[in-house]
């Protein structure tokens, strides 16, 4: 867990014991993060690296920890832990609640149609032990109920985040004379660096303006073709603390997200909170949290053109009127109590006997 994975979980667990609930964690410990706001008797990491001959494996452990904990409920996050987590009960007695969400449908991703067909396939397999299967945009459960699964059990969630800001110790410094902007993710395919880092260097003279400062770094894949080499106008930072990363939000003029798949997009909405425009490809969810023009701007991902034009006509005038009506979409659609109280309508609906 790492990313918008780690801080969705760091959300579910701060309604900890408000709702009554005990949080506990079964985790890879392969490029996982290691900081989570639970007891550490509450976290258990397991050895699991994606491959054929550690799903067996990864699988005993997980449900040797689950047999001992007795849980009334497993949370299966992202489409890997619906697999290991859920698996086992197709032909075992089930005698828990299952709450799965994808993160992400497998069968939404940019691969064959056959492929799109076998995922489709073993998720409405597993759907037939699960409680309840959240959504985190409209794209997702549209996609969803067209892939056949089971529109009974589904519910659309969108994410949500605090409005409390962490005190910036130290300001990030970022030149005056450019726009600056900021890319915060994976270096995966789904998030389109590498488009984003061919196109900064092939219009490299029609994007003189702008800064690139680029946050993360490779997590499932190799990253293979992404060189991390700074530039006049492009920055690589790695991976950074949580607790710094405001220090660029604040900072920046726009946050972009060149995504070529994408169930939802915490990051649009993090830069919402802190008043800054985002800058978002047509895939996805991405239109539903970002309007063009309102609160920033949505560039059609199969015409590079495109991109550069909209990158062409930014500024900071247009960033600073664009990122307050952020804050405003933000403060409606996306705060943590939205998302966090319908959470709790599930708990309470669905396994109201439990509590």
């Amino acid at each position: 867990m790492q990313g918008g994975l780690a801080t969705y979980a760091k959300i579910l667990f701060s309604a900890d014991s408000e709702n009554g609930i005990a949080n506990y964690m079964i985790l890879s410990d392969y490029n996982s993060e290691h900081n989570w706001p639970l007891p550490a008797d509450r976290i258990k990491y397991y050895r699991y690296k994606r491959s054929i001959g550690s799903i067996i494996p990864a699988m005993r452990i997980i449900h040797q920890h689950i047999n001992d904990l007795q849980p009334d409920v497993i949370y299966c996050h992202s489409t890997w832990a619906g697999v290991l987590g859920r698996f086992p009960y197709l032909f075992f007695r089930k005698n828990v609640r299952i709450i799965y969400n994808a993160h992400g449908w497998s069968f939404n991703r940019d691969t064959s149609f056959w492929k799109k067909l076998i995922y489709a396939f073993v998720e409405r397999m597993l759907a037939r032990v699960t409680d309840k299967i959240i959504n985190v945009s409209k794209y997702e459960m549209n996609s969803a109920v067209e892939m056949g699964l089971p529109e009974s059990k589904m519910v659309m969630i969108y994410s949500g985040i605090s409005p409390e800001k962490p005190v910036i110790k130290e300001k990030v410094k970022m030149p005056a004379d450019k726009v600056n902007l900021l890319f915060v993710g994976r270096f995966d395919p789904p998030k389109g660096v590498d488009f984003l880092l061919n196109l900064f260097h092939e219009y490299e003279k029609d994007l003189q303006h702008i800064h690139l400062w680029i946050i993360g770094d490779n997590v499932v894949s190799d990253g293979k073709g992404i060189e991390k080499k700074n530039t006049d106008n492009i920055t690589f930072l790695g991976w950074i603390s949580h607790e710094e990363v405001p220090a660029y939000y604040e900072a920046c003029d726009a946050v972009i997200m060149p995504s070529r798949w994408e169930a939802f997009g915490l990051v649009a909405i993090e830069s919402m909170k802190y008043g800054k425009p985002v800058i978002v490809s047509n895939r996805g969810a991405l239109p539903e949290l970002v309007q063009d023009g309102m609160n920033g701007w949505v560039f059609n991902m199969g015409d590079k053109r495109d991109l550069v034009s909209v990158l062409q006509n930014v500024n900071t005038v247009k960033c600073n009127k664009l990122g307050q009506i952020g804050i405003d979409v933000y403060q409606k659609m996306f705060c943590i109590n939205n998302m966090l109280n319908k959470m709790a309508c599930i708990y309470q609906v669905q396994f109201g006997e439990i509590l």
